[in-house]
């Protein structure tokens, strides 16, 4: 009886074999072995030779399981390093997001937001008007606008400071953005100690409502105030309401809230006037 040994496939490397593949090995090789030793009557030179051969092919597969053993574990190590690598990037990457988005979030205040009061800059005022006056337009609604104005503000600053004069101008700032409830309306800086509102869609009645409850606002701040009579900082108010359709422009708007303002402070200050909805423009 002629014994061939079985050699491993040609070209294939031991140390990638598949695990499952090593231990069937081992198993045949058992078996193998079982049956050798249940032969009765092989010569013990033949039993030797293929107890040999087991053992051979035994040892060479173990060498193989530690070798598959080693490439796992480097495998996992460089896997691992990899995993740390990406983790180190993502880390980064969301770093120089948020970095960009308060970059992005500077650049917005410097663009839409007035330094001093943290309310809506002239410029966002002038984009925003013109945009809700096109809308108002295309869906023939109301637009409306307040001016609010600081009694005697010049006073303030030369008899109480600059810098009490822009505390004054913070919290009246801050006064007349918390009483806006609406989501479509704005609060801007107009200029100097003026400021302007945008009201989208609202009725007269309720804007004049509304610039009444400012003002009184800004009463309830308790502000002292050395230039003003009354001893404590007031706002006068001009409103105007625009009606969509009428051959008006976003101008005619502002004058007309511009011409109420100039009335209040003609009525003594600390006051509200309502321009007529027909006077806009004065057509």
């Amino acid at each position: 009886m002629t014994f061939v040994k079985q050699e491993s496939p040609v070209g294939q490397n031991p140390a990638k074999r598949n695990a499952e593949a090593i231990y069937a090995e081992e198993e045949a090789i058992a078996l193998e072995a079982m049956r050798v030793a249940g032969e009765r009557n092989v010569p013990p030179a033949v039993l030797r030779e293929r107890y040999r051969f087991l053992a051979q092919k035994y040892h060479r597969a173990i060498r193989e399981l530690i070798k598959l053993t080693h490439v796992s574990d480097v495998f996992q190590k460089k896997l691992l390093r990899v995993q740390q690598e990406l983790e180190r990037r993502n880390a980064e990457l969301e770093l120089t997001q948020v970095r960009l988005e308060q970059a992005n979030q500077a650049l917005y205040r410097l663009s839409y937001l007035d330094a001093l009061t943290g309310v809506a800059n002239r410029r966002h005022f002038d984009e925003y008007l013109e945009q809700e006056w096109h809308r108002a337009r295309r869906q023939g609604a109301l637009l409306s606008l307040l001016l609010v104005d600081i009694d005697y503000f010049k006073q303030v600053n030369d008899l109480d400071g600059h810098q009490y004069g822009d505390d004054c101008l913070r919290r009246v700032g801050a006064a007349l953005a918390a009483s806006i409830r609406r989501a479509g309306d704005l609060v801007a800086r107009y200029g100097g100690e003026e400021f302007a509102i945008v009201l989208p869609n609202a009725q007269p009645d309720w804007v004049m409502t509304l610039a009444e409850e400012l003002r009184v606002a800004i009463i309830g701040l308790a502000i002292p105030s050395s230039g003003s009579p009354h001893g404590l900082l007031t706002v006068s108010v001009g409103a105007a309401t625009a009606a969509a359709g009428e051959p008006y422009g976003v101008s005619d708007l502002v004058a007309a809230a511009d011409r109420a303002l100039y009335a209040a402070k003609e009525a003594g200050r600390n006051c509200v006037s309502l321009a007529p909805l027909l006077a806009v423009g004065g057509r």
